[in-house]
């Protein structure tokens, strides 16, 4: 049996440390490697009691003045405050750990949803892997702007989330390639495409006279090399160029002359709105100064400007987006059918703008643009189909006894796709934020171009931002305009 008797004295009084350890052990034993582990352990509970009487207060257990060793001995105090950094510089080379280990998390888990299509089971219930992609940026920008009611910086949390969150739902763009035609230099000079030979052997075997004949001659096959898909070269970085300059005009509010009042339109002397409990804002009496109100008034210029671009992406990219067949076949194969007789008679009417059918529609809110457009992008897409049809040949034989002339019927089709096309453009400047219409939402739902979708949702979530800001300016413009009816932003 190991006998170990261990004495640990703090300071004596002379300021001088003493540790001691005195084995007693009969000559005749063997420390086994059990007692050796207890010896280690014994040793290792002292230890610890050590280091919790030094961290209170760096003094000893006694409560003599003179044995205190952290303050009359210098060594001591050094090697306590070196033994504290040390700790700190753990602590925080920790703490970066932890907070690497938790991004990673993270994405794992967000790129698991991604692959498992948002089926959660593992079945066969997932999405498309392009609209999985959709669903969570929208999502994200949701989660970090929502429905911005204030003009004020993003906290710094939500932006580096945005940022990070946004660079890996992004990554997949960084592998995408189309393959194109090799050049190479002709003997000529002039640039061609380039061919690779493959020599083909052909063998025929004469079974009666057991003659063989080989023969070989060359197959040219095309080389290709990998390129940049064009789509994303050139609209991903003008999003992302866009995305900065929107976070950069939310990080310039600061120090501005207005505030927002969270008890909403019933503060006393306002007029109550459907949505009284969200914040207000409020200006100064006399109006915003001159300087505040040129900065707004450049600020929404900017932002307009942003917002016409991000919807002339999405706008683009949503045509590059086939309709699926299923949609297709269902909807109605005249265009007559998919306007209505009301809507199909106003297109008709010679000599009549988009602002006049506008107008001659009565379109009472959104709900009501939104189905006019509707019918009007089914109508277009009907006679865009006609046309295809008659150009590739593939369109019905006519009988003899029709009276219909096809040339005179398709320049009324290409005429009505253009009268058609200009009342969907007055509707939409009239109604910039209206919701998603219904053959875009199911192109989303039914692409498998992972680009696409990709672009699509950025663009979108962008143009989104955007005329909140655009909204929220107005806001403002309009109680500055309370304040002082002589203001520029009445004529702004």
């Amino acid at each position: 049996m190991v006998l170990l008797n261990m004495r640990l004295s703090c300071c004596t009084s002379n300021g001088e440390m003493s540790n001691r350890m005195e084995f007693d052990q009969p000559p005749d034993r063997i420390m086994t490697y059990d007692g050796l582990e207890s010896c280690i352990q014994n040793a290792n509970s002292s230890y610890e009691d050590e280091s919790v009487a030094s961290k209170l207060g760096d003094r000893c257990i006694t409560d003599s003045p003179s044995s205190c060793c952290s303050s009359n001995h210098p060594s001591s105090s050094f090697f306590s405050q070196w033994s504290m950094m040390k700790r700190d510089e753990h602590d925080w080379d920790y703490l970066e750990e932890a907070i690497k280990f938790s991004d990673v998390d993270v994405m794992k888990e967000k790129f698991a949803k991604l692959l498992l299509g948002e089926d959660n089971t593992g079945g066969r219930n997932g999405v498309s892997p392009a609209l999985a992609l959709s669903n969570a940026i929208t999502n994200l920008a949701g989660t970090v702007f929502g429905e911005l009611w204030k003009l004020e910086p993003l906290p710094e949390e939500k932006k580096s989330r945005w940022r990070r969150e946004m660079e890996w739902l992004l990554s997949p763009t960084n592998y995408m390639v189309q393959l194109v035609p090799a050049k190479q230099c002709g003997p000529d000079g002039k640039t061609i495409e380039a061919y690779f030979p493959f020599y083909f052997l052909l063998i025929k075997t004469l079974i009666s006279y057991f003659t063989f004949f080989t023969l070989i001659f060359p197959i040219f096959i095309q080389i290709m090399t990998p390129k940049a898909r064009v789509d994303v070269h050139l609209n991903l970085p003008a999003l992302q160029k866009l995305d900065s300059m929107l976070l950069e005009t939310l990080d310039s509010m600061v120090e501005t002359e207005f505030w927002y009042d969270e008890g909403g339109s019933r503060a006393e002397g306002r007029v109550q709105s459907k949505r009284w409990w969200l914040p207000a804002p409020q200006v100064p009496i006399g109006g915003l100064s001159d300087g505040q109100r040129k900065k707004l008034l450049t600020q929404a210029k900017l932002v307009l400007q942003i917002f016409k671009a991000a919807k002339s992406v999405n706008e683009d990219i949503l045509l590059e987006m086939p309709i699926p067949k299923a949609i297709s076949d269902v909807l109605p194969k005249s265009g007559k059918e998919s306007l209505g007789e009301d809507l199909y008679r106003i297109l008709n009417k010679g000599a009549s703008s988009a602002c006049d059918m506008l107008n001659s529609l009565s379109l009472k809110n959104e709900n009501s643009a939104l189905d006019v457009i509707n019918r009007l992008e089914a109508a277009i897409y009907v006679w865009k189909d006609k046309i295809e049809e008659h150009d590739s040949g593939k369109s019905p034989a006519r009988t003899s006894w029709s009276c219909k002339d096809p040339v005179l019927e398709l320049d009324k089709i290409e005429l009505l796709i253009t009268r058609a096309e200009s009342l969907a453009r007055e509707i939409k400047v009239r109604y910039p934020d209206l919701p998603q219409k219904f053959l875009d939402v199911m192109r989303i739902q039914n692409g498998k171009d992972v680009a696409h979708a990709i672009i699509e949702a950025y663009s979108r979530v962008l143009g989104n931002l955007a005329f909140s800001i655009l909204t929220r300016i107005g806001d403002i413009s309009q109680e500055d305009v309370l304040s002082d009816p002589d203001s520029p932003m009445a004529r702004g």
